[in-house]
């Protein structure tokens, strides 16, 4: 994986304003556990292309890995202001808010991603879980 970053480097020294690559940098900083750096790189892709969503979903799944769940649920929050119907950033969302104990938020999250998806089979769990 490593060589891909190298790769993703070497595009963005021709090209420093790809959001592509740096999108897709950050996917494989966030799969070598180089959260920050990941943070960096969709900080930067969002820079070049704010509105898009998946890269405020994946800026918000390294957030809150890092356990810094009020910033990942603002990531969210950007990401359904773009795309109201995105039920991963829903499902997203409520993990976060579970993470902060904040329970009927969390439903609620997860209640909105299942309106959108009712098969999202994984929200099922989170919901049953949050409800405890």
């Amino acid at each position: 994986m490593k060589e891909a970053i190298t790769s993703y480097d070497k595009a963005l020294e021709i090209q420093p304003d790809s959001h592509a690559a740096w999108h897709n940098r950050g996917i494989v900083l966030y799969d070598l556990e180089c959260y920050e750096e990941a943070i960096t790189s969709y900080n930067k892709a969002l820079e070049i292309k704010p509105d898009d969503h998946n890269v405020w979903n994946f800026r918000g799944i390294v957030l809150r890995n890092l356990g810094r769940y009020e910033e990942a649920i603002a990531s969210y929050n950007t990401a359904l202001e773009i795309k109201p119907d995105d039920h991963y950033a829903w499902n997203f969302r409520g993990n976060a808010l579970d993470n902060l104990g904040r329970n009927e938020e969390a439903i609620a999250s997860y209640d909105k991603a299942l309106e959108i998806k009712p098969d999202y089979h994984d929200v099922w769990n989170f919901r049953r879980e949050g409800a405890r």
